[in-house]
């Protein structure tokens, strides 16, 4: 085992008794601090692949969608130094992990259906204690607004199901706002359906697409690096993974 194995062994030992993921972002950064910036980029390579057979290993990996969170625990400095290690040394998966690229696709979501359309006229404070509410024809109608505090709410409210997580997940047009919003979801968020719904959405920014391949099937892989409505940078991951992988599957 390399030292750097040993050092993300360690995290991910303390990691496991974390509840919550601010909380193992928080630890990431402050252990990432005792790295220099190449040995930080080459630290996310080896999580990544470790968490191809170490469950809180891709609990971390699945953190890293929150973009936000990330780059705050880590500090823009760091942030930026390890983006060019990670350019320089080659760890693509890495570099892309910490790009900014637009999504493929923009639009302001909102209400597009006829059945949906008489909510535009009710008031953004009405619609958020809606989304608290325990009437479900009322949570259905609100699947589509534009206002993420409302899609929170939805999310956080018991009645909702994963049939209602995958609509929003699949709606085109979607804003990326509400996209990330669902993608760092703690129940949501850590579904399969709903994880591969976010990632072949064209609405989708990039950096999250990229981030949530890692804990994708293969299969998923083989329909995102074939699908011409997604980034050409999130259909190039697919397909590196995927070659990764079938290497890793014969060389076993």
């Amino acid at each position: 085992m390399t030292e750097l194995e040993a050092y993300l062994a360690k995290l991910l030992n303390d990691i496991r008794a974390l509840p919550e993921s601010n909380m193992c972002l928080a630890l990431l950064g402050r252990r990432l601090k005792g790295l220099t910036s190449d040995e930080a980029a080459v630290f996310f390579e080896t999580l990544y692949k470790r968490a191809t057979s170490d469950k809180t290993a891709r609990r971390l990996c699945s953190m890293l969608v929150n973009h936000e969170a990330l780059r705050a625990s880590l500090g823009e400095t760091a942030w930026k130094r390890i983006y060019m290690a990670s350019i320089e040394l080659g760890l693509t998966r890495v570099s892309r992990l910490f790009t900014d690229l637009p999504s493929h696709k923009k639009a302001v979501s909102g209400y597009d259906s006829e059945e949906e359309a008489p909510m535009e006229f009710i008031t953004l404070g009405q619609r958020r204690t809606m989304a608290k509410s325990g009437v479900k024809d009322t949570l259905d109608r609100l699947l589509s607004d534009p206002d993420p505090l409302v899609i929170n709410y939805l999310l956080d409210n018991p009645r909702i199901t994963e049939r209602e997580a995958l609509k929003i997940a699949s709606k085109r047009p979607n804003s990326s706002r509400i996209l990330k919003l669902l993608a760092g979801h703690k129940r949501w968020g850590a579904r399969h359906g709903v994880r591969k719904a976010i990632s072949m959405n064209p609405y989708t920014p990039p950096r999250i697409s990229i981030a949530l391949l890692e804990l994708l099937l293969t299969q998923d892989m083989r329909q995102i690096a074939t699908d011409s409505s997604l980034h050409p940078q999130v259909r190039a991951s697919a397909r590196e993974l995927l070659e990764e992988r079938e290497k890793t599957h014969k060389g076993g």
